[in-house]
């Protein structure tokens, strides 16, 4: 694990060597079709559904694996955020032991979104003849403290992060949506057109992401995840490509609009895409161009799919099989 500008992301040796004779590590051996481990700064988050069940760490001292939970997982009980009971330290075995009963209460917890992600990320990790290998999900960006952060006109959140197996890596920043109910709203898709704008604009990548990627792929080698291809050096990763893709690409009833059409409603000044509603706010095209042509200073890929969350197919996160593709020109 490096350090660059104070920020950190991934974990020593030590912590590596520690979580594979641990009984998550066991569990996770046990259940990679639904798990994923998530390397962040000198921690591990274990995650299903996209939802992270537990938070992961090594006591140097101690040279012990030890982890805390948020008491949901547990009781099913919603505690406020500032309530001292809502996270807590527990025992490997325990989660362990009280794994079915995690899941459950993910399952009721979690959206289809999230849900859909998870089995995005999972079909394509298994699949060895797909292009990439998603390394991370959940991404958010790191700060040295919370005054950082606060002052931050930034806070650096992707739902995936895919690297391409072939080198030079390509990187693939990928926002999900599901459905028409995620397109507008305060987390809609203007919100992320912003983010990602300005993650551009103030030069995130170099200056952050590019090494915490490489640290993250180090990291998951350690761990003995299947990762396929050697640690990646500076110059063998590219510029960053954004991707929004879209599934349950349909009407939720009788000449409604379909997800496609509602998000156009928000990214154009006109009705592409066979928009039937423009938005009363201000259009992403209005204040950030027309992100679907290259010489925008922001631009991204479109996928969509009407797959729903029951009969998700795609086992290539970037290449594989959608009802439509719309490709920056």
């Amino acid at each position: 694990m490096k350090t660059k500008n104070k920020i950190t992301r991934g974990i020593t040796k030590d912590f590596a060597e520690a979580f594979k004779k641990s009984e998550l590590y066991k569990l996770w051996g046990e259940h990679k079709d639904e798990l994923f481990i998530g390397v962040r700064n000198d921690y591990l988050n274990l995650y299903y559904n996209c939802d992270s069940i537990a938070k992961i760490e090594y006591k140097k001292l101690d040279k012990k694996i030890d982890c805390e939970i948020d008491k949901y997982y547990i009781d099913g009980k919603h505690y406020n955020s500032k309530d001292k009971e809502k996270r807590y330290k527990i025992e490997q075995k325990e989660i362990c032991k009280q794994y079915e009963v995690i899941k459950m209460h993910s399952n009721d917890k979690a959206t289809p979104e999230k849900k859909a992600q998870s089995k995005l990320v999972l079909l394509n990790n298994e699949n060895s003849d797909s292009n990439w290998f998603c390394i991370d999900v959940e991404y958010v960006k790191a700060f040295n403290n919370k005054a950082e952060k606060k002052e931050a006109d930034f806070n650096g959140r992707f739902d995936i992060i895919a690297l391409s197996k072939m080198k030079p890596h390509k990187v693939a920043l990928i926002e999900l949506k599901y459905g028409s109910g995620a397109i507008g709203g305060t987390s809609g898709i203007y919100k992320h057109v912003e983010d990602f704008s300005k993650f551009c604009e103030k030069g995130y990548f170099e200056g952050q992401l590019k090494q915490e990627i490489i640290e993250i792929v180090k990291s998951q080698k350690e761990l003995g995840i299947a990762v396929p291809f050697k640690s990646p050096e500076e110059f063998d990763i590219l510029t960053p490509d954004f991707y929004f893709i879209t599934l349950d690409n349909n009407a939720e009833k009788e000449n409604a609009s379909t997800p496609k059409q509602t998000m156009a409603g928000y990214l154009f000044n006109d009705k592409r895409w066979g928009c039937k509603k423009l938005t009363t706010k201000d259009s992403v095209e209005k204040m950030f161009g027309d992100i679907t042509k290259k010489d925008n200073k922001f631009f991204a890929t479109f996928l969509f799919s009407k797959a729903t969350l029951e009969n998700i197919g795609i086992t290539d996160i970037i290449d594989g099989t959608y009802n439509e593709r719309i490709l920056p020109v």
